[in-house]
């Protein structure tokens, strides 16, 4: 995955610190037991996996670097530093080698890409960067890109292009969101969607997988959020998995696609208590079958992503930030669980 935007909820924040500090502890403790921290980190952040590399947000206490872990070492990529965390994604170049493909914005956002190796630089990808939109939630697999291209406040289409075409041959569009959503308020009559969204995009093969959360048209009140699945040609497109944010907070981090499988984890950042594990934590959804398997869990974590054979996360804004004074809380940093307890879960509890 790969790629995806830290989110808070202004309005629980007091509900959140309270809720946590009662519950930190006893979770931590049960991490802790479970899962191994691969690398200290000063604030949370989105984390990306490939092959055995990280790709993610490193605070160095004054601005975030661009930062990979492999094999135990931490090294910033040569990428210039920013206020704000990385839209970035990790996956195989043209060849198999980790690669990052990157959305830097100055004035306007455009994509870059790097090799991972001592003296990669980044190279603009001038066969898909426009002027005036802003390239947006990019994923790289095998010289194929995908990514958004923002038009204006309400409106995000998907696009994939591969790195190696001329630029004068056009970004081919992908099925994203419809521009209208029926049945998702109270009368359920059909509303046009506003204040689109791309949260995040992870590709592999020819599948491409979607995080959007977006505001129906005269509903005032939570955002609604989704979980997509197109592939490349635009032969095959669904809705994987749908929910509102709620005063939990509820959030999907990631997606990954993974042994032909989506994975994602629904989270609640801002209260815990909006989550419950019939539900909430680790979920996947095999391609071929439709089925779905979750590892329930309530946890307001900041960063998540499956690589199939294990998951990275990273604890919540609220553990990273030292938590309430006097309460035990886990230290940041990027984690990993092996071995998930995955079990069958009814389509209806997720979508």
């Amino acid at each position: 995955m790969r790629s995806t935007i830290l989110t808070t909820l202004a309005i629980t924040v007091a509900v959140a610190a309270a809720t946590l500090a009662t519950a930190t502890p006893h979770a931590a403790a049960a991490a802790t037991a479970a899962d191994e921290r691969l690398a200290p980190l000063a604030r949370s952040t989105p984390v990306d996996e490939y092959a055995g590399w990280l790709l993610f947000s490193r605070w160095d206490g004054q601005r975030y670097r661009l930062s990979s872990w492999h094999d135990g070492e931490v090294r910033d990529l040569a990428v210039r530093s920013q206020s704000t965390v990385f839209d970035a994604d990790l996956g195989p170049d043209s060849k198999g080698r980790p690669s990052a493909v990157v959305s830097l914005c100055d004035g306007s956002c455009d994509l870059f890409v790097s090799g991972l190796g001592v003296g990669d630089r980044l190279r603009p990808v001038r066969n898909a960067n426009t002027t005036g939109h802003d390239e947006v939630a990019p994923t790289v697999w095998k010289g194929r890109l995908a990514f958004g291209r923002r038009y204006d406040a309400d409106t995000v289409i998907p696009y994939t292009k591969l790195l190696q075409w001329p630029r004068a041959r056009r970004s081919e569009r992908l099925a994203g969101l419809p521009a209208r959503r029926c049945g998702a308020v109270d009368p359920p009559t059909c509303r046009r969607i506003e204040d689109a969204r791309l949260t995040g995009m992870d590709l592999w093969g020819r599948w491409v997988a979607q995080s959007w959360t977006y505001q129906p048209d005269g509903f005032g009140g939570f955002r609604q959020n989704e979980v997509r699945l197109t592939d490349v040609g635009r032969t095959d497109t669904r809705q994987v998995a749908y929910m509102s944010t709620g005063l939990g907070g509820q959030t999907y981090l990631g997606p990954s696609i993974a042994e032909g499988r989506v994975a994602f984890f629904r989270a609640c950042q801002g209260d815990p208590g909006g989550c419950s594990t019939t539900n909430s934590g680790a979920i996947r959804y095999r391609i071929s079958t439709g089925r779905y398997d979750i590892d329930g869990a309530v946890e307001a974590w900041s960063g998540w992503t499956w690589s199939g054979a294990a998951a990275y996360r990273v604890p919540s804004d609220f553990a990273c930030s030292g938590g309430d004074p006097g309460v035990a809380v886990e230290a940041c940093g990027i984690y990993r669980r092996r071995g998930l307890d995955w079990r069958p879960i009814d389509a209806e509890r997720v979508r």
